[in-house]
């Protein structure tokens, strides 16, 4: 998995640092004038992340506290089109996954892109979302939801017993492709 950092953006001057981060063309019409985004994380549950990967900012996402308190929504992650195909988008959103399951009373994450996104609908249905068609503030968009499964702790159970053993369950199986078949991603 590809090494980033996840940066808190706090100010328009540090929003105004990411417009290096250039798009391939098909992707610019999924994308937001930055200084419109940043008006919209000014909103108190909106946090916007810089993304860096080599102590260089390869593009940015937000984390939005949704109405419904155990819900987060991912949205607008952009990668610059130079270091797209290399898992980062992947390997962001595992993140955040991770990160929002560690917030007290957390349900749900959601994926909110343009319907027409392919490359973010693919991303995020390699990460087990599901598909829904919704409207929001008047317009079609796509969302796809990842609900935490609920783990019980088992005390007596050491994770370095025989391997042979079978879950109760079976797990779904997870799409191993490799990271070089991610697709460009703006959501």
């Amino acid at each position: 998995m590809p090494n980033f950092k996840l940066t808190e953006i706090k100010s328009l001057g540090e929003f105004l640092n990411l417009r290096h981060i250039r798009l391939e063309r098909e992707q610019r019409r999924f994308s937001r004038n930055l200084i419109i985004t940043f008006l919209q994380t000014r909103h108190p549950a909106v946090t916007s992340y810089r993304i860096d990967a080599d102590g260089e900012a390869i593009g940015y996402v937000m984390l939005i506290h949704a109405e419904n308190p155990t819900q987060w929504i991912i949205e607008r992650l952009t990668i610059d089109r130079d270091q797209q195909r290399k898992g980062y988008g992947y390997a962001i959103v595992d993140h955040l996954i991770d990160m929002v399951h560690d917030f007290e009373n957390s349900e749900m994450v959601i994926a909110r892109y343009e319907p027409d996104n392919e490359p973010a609908r693919r991303l995020f249905e390699r990460l087990n979302f599901e598909q829904q068609e919704k409207m929001f503030r008047g317009r079609h968009i796509a969302i796809l939801e990842f609900e935490f499964e609920e783990v019980e702790d088992d005390p007596d159970t050491d994770e370095d017993e025989d391997e042979d053993l079978q879950p109760e369950e079976p797990e779904e199986p997870k799409d191993d492709k490799d990271d070089e078949d991610d697709e460009p991603v703006s959501s």
